[in-house]
């Protein structure tokens, strides 16, 4: 007779894989606590099928199937060229479409695609040189497609995908010159790892780049690739998640189930109760940032359910879903997605990557969740999961960064912004049900005009703000915390500041299902602060509607509302300062007020005010 044993006994001994290198984790403990908070709590389900996956992916590929060139080519609508691994990805998600019985039509696109994307790695000619980004889509592709094509196709595919050499078709390797690796090269190892289960190659690459990678990880499980993007932790852990549920068995396969472990509980805690992936650095906000986390949220689905871990199964679904519900709200009325988090024409390309293009991150967006809909298991339901629940605050120093939520009450802190993207200090807020630009969403890039949620100092060769602090400004910043309850979280953070007149800055707060209360205060030769918040103007398709009385500002848009309101000084008046400065979600425009003194308190108080926001398109 099997005995099977509960996941509460089998969680008391998770986390507990160890080697020379792997430090021991140190959320373990938050996540025990965590989740006994999902066990009594009840969410609304948000009602998502695994069919949802498809009605965006059908989306995507409808609009770009109208850029196909007769040789398979996806080309951009704006900039009028092949880019990068548009293709190989136009070839996955057109097949997804057709493996699930809905889209049969699609089988000549998505086959043309196919083999001309395999044909251009296979002779080193892939677009933009991103070859390393296209085993992995076509491998997928050519697996649901190899018995519905013509047998002098499939061989043509099959030659192809055998005459690859790595060392050509790739570009992020070990070279002469080239002493590391980073998360291209984990795109191609695990496209290698499928390549090999298909019998095309051998698994020399995989046991070469693996390892090397391995050293990138933090106790955490997330990734650090260079200046630790936010964006760029998951996306190579999305794709080693769906190798080892492939499959691997190798040398490495138990610390990286360690690690991708922890990192998908990690996750979960990061994840913002609208679904959103957090924010910060290199290709922040970008619609794939939210459909990598379905690949690995209904991957850990799988895995937790065969666990027998009902609790963990039923939060990485709800997780899941909400990351696909975010994707959902920037479908456009042509059928594909804002790549970004904004309303502009995609032809302005505002908040763009100097290498973002409208085809390759939506197909790329829809890569990711073909993948999702292969690995989700119908049958899990949804349960609560952190990001509803709340009841934590913790810090991640590698990527320095501090998230808190009390009830879906979340907020998201850099401690030492990248200034070519962000600004240092509170830089999101979102809550649950409430739009999320009005949070604010995002901070701006100090290079660009520092701005975030906090205060300023007058110094003696003039005004001076935590949110312009760089690293080399900042000693350290310590968290210290207080309480955690699902209702309430209270901590304080400390910066310990390299200025000239300002030897500290500390941030008490208060985070309630309601409001985030913040009590700043800056210690050295100063005796006039300004307090700022970052209001959005604009999304790029809407104004916001701004206004202000004394010590109180409000900012309304599409039926969210954002507050906020000075406490702690009588008298003060509350100002626009009419410059736009450029974020990822639009302009912003600081609201601000001048204070005597050293000290304030202000509030947060996030609501809808009209319509609640729309599930699905």
């Amino acid at each position: 007779m099997k005995i099977k044993l509960s996941y509460a006994i089998l969680f008391a001994f998770a986390f507990s894989i160890r080697s020379e290198t792997l430090e021991p984790f140190p959320l373990a403990q938050m996540v025990r606590e965590g989740r006994s908070n999902l066990t009594a709590a009840v969410v609304k389900p948000t009602g998502l099928k695994r069919d949802d996956y498809l009605k965006v992916i059908s989306g995507i590929v409808n609009y770009f199937k109208h850029f196909q060139t007769s040789d398979g080519r996806i080309i951009d609508p704006f900039l009028h060229r092949e880019v990068q691994y548009s293709t190989p990805c136009y070839a996955w998600a057109a097949a997804t479409l057709i493996a699930s019985g809905k889209e049969t039509n699609l089988l000549d696109s998505a086959a043309l695609a196919l083999e001309r994307a395999v044909c251009e790695l296979a002779e080193d000619k892939a677009a933009d040189n991103h070859g390393d980004f296209f085993t992995f889509p076509l491998v997928f592709a050519y697996e649901t497609l190899r018995d519905r094509i013509p047998v002098e196709q499939r061989q043509r595919i099959e030659a192809s995908f055998k005459a690859m050499d790595p060392q050509q078709c790739y570009n992020d390797l070990i070279r002469e010159k080239r002493t590391s690796v980073h998360n291209w090269n984990v795109v191609a190892l695990s496209g290698e790892f499928l390549r090999e289960q298909n019998e095309f190659t051998d698994l020399a690459f995989v046991e070469k780049y693996l390892p090397l990678q391995l050293k990138y990880f933090t106790a955490q499980g997330l990734y650090r690739d260079p200046n630790t993007p936010m964006a760029y932790d998951h996306f190579p852990r999305h794709f080693l998640a769906a190798i080892l549920e492939r499959g691997y068995d190798g040398a490495e396969r138990a610390e990286l189930e360690e690690l991708l472990q922890r990192a998908a509980w990690t996750s979960l805690f990061m994840q913002s109760p609208l679904g959103e992936l957090p924010t910060g650095g290199r290709s922040a906000q970008h619609q794939w940032n939210e459909a990598e986390q379905c690949v690995t949220y209904e991957i850990w689905a799988r895995r937790s359910e065969r666990a027998n871990d009902e609790l963990g199964a039923k939060a990485f679904k709800r997780a899941a879903h909400l990351s696909l519900e975010s994707v959902q709200r920037w479908v456009r009325s042509s059928g594909e997605l804002s790549i970004v988090k904004n309303r502009f024409d995609p032809a302005v390309r505002h908040g763009f990557e100097g290498y973002s293009s409208h085809s390759q991150y939506n197909l790329l967006t829809a890569s990711m969740l073909a993948t999702a809909w292969h690995f989700a298991d119908e049958t899990i339901p949804e349960g609560a999961c952190p990001a509803d629940v709340g009841g934590f605050v913790f810090a991640i120093p590698e990527m320095h960064k501090i998230f808190a939520n009390a009830s879906g009450m979340y907020l998201e802190i850099d401690t030492a912004a990248d200034p070519h993207y962000n600004s240092t200090g509170l830089i999101r807020v979102h809550k649950s049900g409430v739009g999320a630009l009005v949070g604010p969403s995002d901070s701006t890039p100090i290079k660009g005009g520092a701005l975030a949620t906090g205060i300023a100092w007058l110094g003696k060769d003039g005004w001076h703000s935590l949110a312009e602090m760089t690293g080399d400004k900042i000693k350290g910043a310590k968290l210290t915390v207080t309480e955690s309850k699902t209702n309430l979280v209270k901590f304080a953070v400390r910066y310990e500041l390299n200025q000239p007149d300002v030897t500290a800055m500390i941030e008490n707060y208060e985070v309630t299902p309601d409001q985030i209360r913040v009590a700043s205060e800056v210690q050295g030769d100063v005796s006039k602060i300004k307090v700022r918040f970052p209001a959005l103007a604009f999304d790029g398709e809407n104004a916001a509607q701004i206004s202000i009385n004394g010590a109180q500002a409000s900012v309304a848009l599409s039926g969210s509302h954002q507050t906020f309101t000075v406490e702690s000084e009588a008298g003060i008046h509350l100002q626009r300062n009419g410059q736009w400065i450029s974020c990822r979600n639009g302009f912003l425009e600081a609201i601000e007020g001048e204070i005597s003194g050293q000290r304030v308190v202000y509030t947060l108080r996030p609501e809808m005010v009209a319509a609640p926001l729309p599930k699905k398109k």
